[in-house]
């Protein structure tokens, strides 16, 4: 074989390789792109919420209080849509902590031109719960 040929077989040889490890880094990034989502939606799917208190004998500490004011439409008092944005506003504040939202709660203005919705964000003490779901997917 001639120095030339083996030079044009090692270049596509080395394309091949290349090309290959490019494909593999790809699925790679989109298994772990697919992971993240999936810890993320158990996360979200993880916090109740609820107009109560936790049950007794399950110590947790507030992290804080919730707080949205929007205008008064059907959605706006559908208590699936208050209960997903409650959540949605307490995973961005504690993604890694939150567990629950207890004593939530809906005030209609006065003139009835807005619905404010208020809340407790908890963690539980022990939050096994939420390392156990993150394992499921693996």
């Amino acid at each position: 074989m001639s120095s030339n040929v083996v030079a044009k077989v090692l270049a596509i040889a080395i394309a091949l390789g290349l090309s290959g490890c490019a494909v593999v880094e790809a699925q790679r990034k989109a298994e772990e792109a697919k992971k993240q989502e999936f810890v993320h939606r158990v996360d979200i799917a993880h916090i109740w919420v609820t107009t109560g208190v936790p049950p007794a004998g399950k110590p947790f500490t507030v992290l804080g209080d919730l707080k949205y004011t929007e205008p008064f439409t059907p959605e706006a008092i559908d208590e699936s849509q208050i209960k997903e944005k409650l959540k949605k506003i307490a995973y961005e504040k504690w993604p890694d902590t939150i567990d629950g939202i207890i004593k939530e709660n809906q005030e209609v203005s006065a003139d009835g031109s807005t619905v404010t919705v208020t809340g407790q964000a908890i963690q539980y003490e022990s939050s096994v719960d939420r390392e156990a779901l993150h394992h499921l997917g693996s």
